[in-house]
């Protein structure tokens, strides 16, 4: 029987060459995630320590645009299979909380597509903090999504008391509503807090000169 595992993006056969290939259950090409461009970028935001698994890059973006802008929901795997061993070491014991989104976009689509990435890891997932507006951070502009934290609300303190908390998101842009979740857990007695993204968004100069413009919208 031929066992040979073909890759989600490309279609070419995974050369599975590694023992560490063979247990991390790889559903893509090294030639598809050298494009992907990983990097494992450590940041901070308001001091709680972050991690971009991959450079934002045209590539990426296509792909993610790919999986749930036209609901091909087979790549939902393929972004952190490739290190799910290191993730899962690196967040044992974590309880994953997936950044809220439109439930308006999560009906259309079928799925929560930030919740199927993550999955692989794992955790289990708690739902402390909810959307007041159903509305979507890509409609806004820069100053608009400075205020995202007045459109969520922490609804339960006592399912993260004492608890490590992995705050997940696809792709971290001004990293305005990490802020706001980060805010949110502050107020309950949380024991530790992570961030882990896809991508991190780092911006041009003409980026960051458009970013003044009250009408620019982020893409």
């Amino acid at each position: 029987m031929d066992t040979t595992k073909i890759c989600k993006v490309c279609f070419e056969p995974i050369q599975l060459n590694s023992f560490h290939n063979l247990t991390n259950n790889l559903c893509i090409c090294y030639s598809c995630i050298k494009q992907m461009n990983p990097i494992f970028k450590s940041f901070e935001i308001d001091k709680v320590k972050a991690l971009a698994i991959y450079h934002y890059n045209d590539y990426l973006k296509k792909l993610i645009f790919q999986y749930k802008g036209c609901l091909d929901y087979e790549l939902k795997d393929i972004f952190i299979t490739p290190y799910i061993n290191e993730l899962k070491i690196l967040y044992k014991n974590y309880y994953m909380l997936v950044v809220p989104s439109s439930k308006e976009k999560i009906k259309e689509r079928g799925f929560n597509h930030c919740l199927e990435m993550f999955k692989p890891l794992g955790l289990k997932t708690i739902e402390p903090i909810e959307k007041i507006k159903d509305e979507k951070q890509s409609d806004k502009t820069y100053l608009e999504r400075l205020k995202v934290k007045e459109n969520l609300i922490l609804v339960d303190k006592e399912i993260i008391k004492n608890k490590k908390i992995l705050i997940v998101d696809d792709i971290c842009t001004t990293g305005s509503t990490l802020k706001a979740v980060i805010n949110l857990l502050k107020e309950a007695d949380v024991k530790k807090m992570k961030i882990l993204v896809i991508a991190k968004r780092d911006f041009t100069k003409k980026e960051l000169k458009q970013l003044e413009d009250p009408s620019f919208v982020l893409n």
